[in-house]
């Protein structure tokens, strides 16, 4: 019985991934009504891990479970996002903080690296993205606060959805400077200047934000 939970639990959380995916790279586009059945087909699980999926995306606001209709991809608009960086902020200099004082040398390499190929990735919006995630991942554990961590993944998935929503509006050469300069920091241990940092990071966005109008 425990293996069945726990069996349940992992394509539970694999549907989870797969969905958060789509939403955050818009191929489910923001506003889109969408069935329950169109998901299990999109993602070929079974009711049961694509319901839970659905229901923890609902709590973080990603859809929005319309009575009678069905589903809606949550719209995108400026004044939401400004709210998800005001809670976002403070979190992320939490992780930060913490993974400058905690991390292993191994943990600080693997943070370097990521740096380096920040430099290196010129303006590859993909290449931007996939290692802002491998770093938030990184961090996430270096920190150890899985509280934090919890709190700050969906913000993370709404920040990543507007950069996919405004990606030709970004001043992608002033995140990879941000990013790969809070991770050499945290590598050095120098954890104040990481805070610092990590606000410069989250400010690249305020300033994509307030660029943007309703």
């Amino acid at each position: 019985m425990k293996q069945d939970t726990t069996s349940s639990a992992s394509l539970a959380e694999q549907a989870y991934d797969m969905l958060e995916e789509k939403l955050v790279t818009l191929v489910l586009p923001p506003g889109v009504q969408v069935s329950e059945g169109r998901l299990i087909e999109m993602t070929g699980f079974g009711r049961t891990p694509v319901r839970e999926a659905i229901q923890r995306l609902a709590q973080q606001e990603l859809f929005l479970v319309m009575p009678r209709k069905g589903l809606v991809v949550t719209p995108i608009d400026r004044a939401g996002m400004v709210h998800i960086l005001e809670a976002r902020k403070p979190i992320e200099r939490l992780i930060v903080s913490r993974a400058a004082l905690h991390a292993k040398d191994a943990q600080r390499s693997e943070i370097s690296a990521i740096a380096r190929k920040l430099t290196i990735s010129h303006d590859s919006f993909e290449d931007y993205v996939r290692l802002d995630r491998e770093l938030d991942h990184l961090l996430d554990k270096c920190s150890g606060n899985a509280y934090a961590s919890t709190a700050v993944a969906p913000l993370r998935s709404h920040c990543r959805r507007f950069w996919y929503y405004h990606r030709n509006q970004i001043k992608l050469a002033d995140a990879i400077t941000a990013h790969s300069n809070m991770a050499r920091l945290i590598a050095r241990r120098d954890y104040m200047g990481a805070e610092k940092a990590s606000d410069a990071v989250v400010a690249v966005m305020e300033r994509l934000v307030a660029g943007i109008g309703n």
